[in-house]
């Protein structure tokens, strides 16, 4: 190998190894500014707990390979136990010499739910979405056209999804941007929403806010037995 040859193999090793420690700061900053975050609030933090990649069932969860789940916030807010984090994914892309690995990043945030429910999820219509891996889960229509036109409603127990989209929680949907910028499941004992990218911490409150604010509405006899 010539001269010029070798200077680009050891080029290419330096920027590697930058990149690298580049990386690793900027993971130690986030670590840092999270725990400083959670300590303001009395929330615990951990870089990161696999066991939340088999948690849930529905989108984004369920698909592809190398999950994981970094960047853990526990507590409580608004009275309600919380769980928030940064979920990856990989999935395999295109074929032969084009085939590549595409990671994908979430945040997702749950709230803790008096009792266990059954799955009711509601997303924007029209917005891409993976059908939920669980036997009875179906479509539903409600009685406000336009509500049916803004949203769309997958669940497996229609009485659940009538005593929680009842008519005065449907008009403060189509009233608040927050309804069709985030959806929401609940699914088991959790309420849970999620959207795309990496975690931002005032994102983090806003996405809790809105789910306490979905809970408020929903009428106390649903969590009876």
């Amino acid at each position: 190998m010539n001269t010029g040859g070798v200077l680009l193999v050891v080029l290419v090793i330096l920027v590697g190894v930058a990149v690298l420690v580049i990386r690793w700061q900027l993971h130690k900053r986030k670590v840092a500014a999270f725990r400083a975050f959670a300590a303001q609030r009395g929330w615990i933090y951990r870089e990161r707990d696999r066991t939340l990649t088999e948690r849930y069932l529905g989108t984004p969860f369920g698909q592809g390979f190398g999950k994981d789940a970094e960047h853990v916030l526990a507590g409580q807010h608004r009275g309600r136990g919380l769980a928030a984090f940064e979920y990856t994914y990989k999935e395999r892309r295109g074929s032969g010499k084009d085939r590549r690995t595409v990671t994908y990043t979430n945040t997702v945030v749950a709230l803790g739910t008096p009792a266990i429910r059954p799955t009711l999820e509601l997303n924007r219509e029209g917005i891409g979405r993976k059908l939920l891996g669980l036997v009875g889960i179906r479509d539903l229509q409600l009685e406000s056209e336009e509500f049916n036109k803004s949203f769309h409603i997958r669940t497996e127990d229609d009485k659940f999804a009538y005593d929680v989209l009842h008519p005065r929680t449907m008009e403060w949907m189509l009233a608040d941007q927050r309804c069709r910028d985030l959806p929401f499941r609940f699914e088991r004992a959790d309420l849970l929403t999620w959207r795309q990218g990496t975690t931002d911490l005032e994102t983090v409150v806003w996405m809790l806010d809105y789910l306490c604010d979905v809970l408020d509405r929903v009428p106390s006899f649903v969590w009876k037995p």
